[in-house]
């Protein structure tokens, strides 16, 4: 059985979970697509097409501080951000975000998506998938951001948070994240624990309950995890975890909660405009809310 949870209107989420002795809270923040931090040296040739980004996204520079002054003021014990933080590799960007969330005392955790480690040519021009420069500037976000790996996991409260890794490849169907056989066979290790366990994956499985709003946002494009013999034996795992308290996926840029085997994938929206998700963990009952403390009874 999976454990019950409570969704608030505003997508706050309460996940009641009896063996968690010590309450906790944390933040999901995903999809923030920072343009490079230093304009005056955005290439000519690129210029143009990094504004119309930084404009479509609603400017994610200037809104993401208010956004962690949000996060911080929620009182979180760790924030997760869950890939394209960057829209492409800048190493300036990159330490800019740590920074502002240093500057607030908050605890981080990373993850790569499929921008973040993209040249400016892939970016704004190829788009191509190269596997070289991933693992290249993948190696130097995880320096940045204090990751042990590309996947890795990590224990809070006796939670096992594990952190995933899918490259983004173009597929028949358009585009999508793959899992390769050690990293299959590392989380299967990982599902072993006896414990509650919390998944991160940046790129979403596919689920009847998303496709259509996939395809109308995507143009007919299906981004999700390829659902090849790898990405198969991914879902059946995640879908047969008894110890799951929820699957937290972003790229979509829109909010969704969907039914996976018993348990839920929860997309959260895209931190460019202001969203991120604020998720509780804890025994007992699910508060009136996540905002306020208490209930509105005048006592």
């Amino acid at each position: 059985m999976t454990a019950p949870f409570r969704l608030y209107p505003c997508g706050e989420l309460f996940c009641g979970e009896s063996r968690v002795e010590n309450p906790f809270s944390f933040a999901h923040v995903v999809d923030l697509h920072l343009p490079p931090l230093d304009q005056d040296r955005w290439p000519a040739e690129h210029h143009r097409a990094i504004e119309w980004w930084n404009i479509v996204m609603g400017r994610p520079q200037q809104r993401l501080p208010l956004l962690l002054d949000e996060v911080q003021a929620a009182g979180v014990d760790f924030v997760y951000f869950g890939g394209d933080l960057l829209d492409c590799y800048d190493r300036a960007t990159a330490e800019h975000l740590v920074d502002l969330c240093r500057q607030r005392d908050l605890a981080c955790y990373f993850q790569i998506g499929n921008h973040d480690y993209e040249t400016l040519d892939i970016r704004y021009g190829s788009l191509d998938f190269d596997a070289e420069i991933r693992a290249r500037h993948g190696s130097l976000l995880c320096d940045h951001w204090n990751m042990p790996d590309l996947y890795y996991s990590f224990t809070h409260q006796g939670v096992r948070c594990i952190s995933l890794d899918t490259p983004y490849i173009q597929t028949e169907d358009g585009y999508g994240g793959l899992f390769d056989e050690a990293q299959v066979d590392w989380l299967l290790g990982q599902l072993e624990y006896d414990g509650p366990i919390i998944i991160f994956l940046h790129i979403p499985f596919n689920l009847p309950t998303i496709e259509h709003r996939m395809r109308a946002i995507w143009k007919g494009i299906l981004a999700c995890v390829v659902e090849d013999e790898l990405g198969r034996r991914v879902r059946q795992a995640i879908e047969n975890c008894q110890n799951l308290l929820g699957l937290f996926s972003g790229h979509t840029h829109m909010r969704s909660e969907d039914p996976i085997g018993e348990n839920y994938q929860f997309i959260t929206g895209a931190g460019h405009a202001g969203e991120w998700r604020h998720v509780r963990v804890a025994a007992g009952p699910a508060p009136k809310s996540l905002i306020a403390p208490g209930t509105p009874d005048g006592s």
